[in-house]
């Protein structure tokens, strides 16, 4: 039997980010979610986007949200729509 790997995850506060390169027969490539508090939201964006995620993780999840907006034509088909009371302010 054949085990997947599990995703790679870097820590936030009340959020983390999760890159999969492993279920492109799921998502069509590889792809980073943006994970809000305990699995309560996944936004994901197809492609690696580990760095630049880590580079505005130290401003918070409204900083990584807004990172996940600025790139609407990367938003993978599965993932959660953001609802308008949780866009940055």
């Amino acid at each position: 039997m054949i085990y997947p790997v599990p995703n790679t995850v870097i820590e936030g506060d009340g959020f983390y980010i999760s890159y999969n390169n492993h279920d492109h027969a799921i998502y069509g490539c590889d792809t980073t979610a943006l994970v809000f508090g305990q699995m309560q939201a996944f936004y994901i964006l197809n492609g690696d986007h580990r760095a630049g995620y880590a580079a505005v993780m130290s401003d918070g999840y409204d900083a990584c949200l807004s990172y996940f907006l600025a790139r609407p034509e990367k938003i993978n088909k599965f993932s959660d729509k953001v609802p308008e009371a949780a866009l940055p302010k």
